[in-house]
């Protein structure tokens, strides 16, 4: 018997070493640091904090620019997923920016950042900081922003209504995700070892189009085409989009949802009634913090409202700003 558990030690150390060293065996992706290359013709990139921001600005073709917005992308997304509604907006006389979040589309992948929602927040701020003080600005005077953000960009445009209110012209929620929680596994990637088996994993397995694929019909209710699929996955596959994605679970931290009881600024929620990954649902605890919400409900859309459902979403997003935003 006691032979039998003295075995059983021994192995269960080399079971436990050569979990510890095997990963390393693998390689993994690493981004270099240099500034990618913009895939439109309106990319624009800036350095803050150390980390190249990819973003696109795009203009009316006005002498008097109507109003500024800022559009920010949820989980795995990217610029693209705001094309139709950025053209709308522009037609209808408003400067518009969409940005990629560090760790997304063509931004920087760093591996050791601070994705917490404040600090997120903080460096979009600066981001419209320098694009205001710049010529292409010219056509309006007002320093306001309205913000807009998808899903986990819902908690960056409100951690920024809440740092800077007097700035905020309005904000705009769509599908909002703005509770997330780090759960065990953030103490787990702590562990060298196994944040390197999930990064592995992460590149290997996940970040593929047949997972991606997945994900992202979910989504969007629907099966995503070839080049729906293509313009989501081609970022994802970027290097060292694996290493920040683990970074990110583990320093991630939302605001507290009682801190939106200091907006007084216009609010607005629109929302898919299909959407499974952040249920309708989780608009009522907006709701019960901001009085002054509007929620705005797309029949039959799911997560991605604005490409999905296009036309709804645009006339939900004009409604609010004709109705309740002077």
């Amino acid at each position: 018997m006691t032979r039998l558990l003295g075995l059983f030690i021994v192995l269960l150390i080399l079971f436990s070493l050569s979990s510890c060293l095997l990963p390393y065996a693998f390689t993994l992706s690493k981004s270099d640091g240099v500034r990618p290359d913009g895939p439109y013709a309106d990319s624009s990139f800036e350095k803050i904090d150390d980390v190249w921001l990819h973003y696109r600005l795009v203009l009316p073709q006005t002498t008097e620019i109507k109003g500024k917005f800022l559009l920010v992308h949820g989980l795995g997304g990217s610029t693209y997923t705001f094309n139709p509604a950025m053209a709308a907006l522009v037609d209808a006389g408003f400067a518009v920016v969409a940005v990629d979040l560090p760790g997304f589309g063509y931004s920087g992948r760093p591996e050791k950042f601070d994705h917490s929602q404040e600090h997120r927040a903080q460096m979009l701020w600066t981001l419209l900081d320098t694009i205001d003080s710049g010529s292409g600005m010219s056509g309006t005077t007002t320093r306001r922003w309205h913000l807009l953000g998808h899903s986990m960009g819902g908690g960056t445009v409100a951690a920024m209504a809440i740092a800077r209110p007097a700035e905020t012209a309005s904000l705009v929620l769509v599908a909002g995700a703005l509770e997330i929680s780090r759960g065990v596994s953030s103490f787990l990637l702590a562990f060298p070892p196994f944040a390197r088996w999930t990064r592995l994993y992460l590149e290997r397995s996940l970040l593929t189009e047949e997972k991606a694929g997945k994900l992202l019909d979910e989504a969007y209710g629907r099966e995503a085409d070839e080049h729906e699929l293509s313009v989501y996955l081609d970022p994802l596959q970027l290097p060292g989009t694996a290493r920040t994605l683990t970074t990110m679970v583990r320093t991630t931290r939302s605001i507290p949802l009682d801190d939106l009881r200091s907006l007084h600024m216009p609010v607005a929620a629109i929302w898919g009634n299909s959407d499974t990954v952040v249920p309708i649902e989780k608009s009522r605890a907006i709701g019960l913090r901001v009085p002054q919400l509007r929620l705005y409900v797309i029949e039959g859309a799911a997560h991605i409202p604005m490409e999905t459902h296009v036309e709804q979403f645009n006339a939900a997003l004009f409604e609010f700003l004709k109705d309740y935003v002077r």
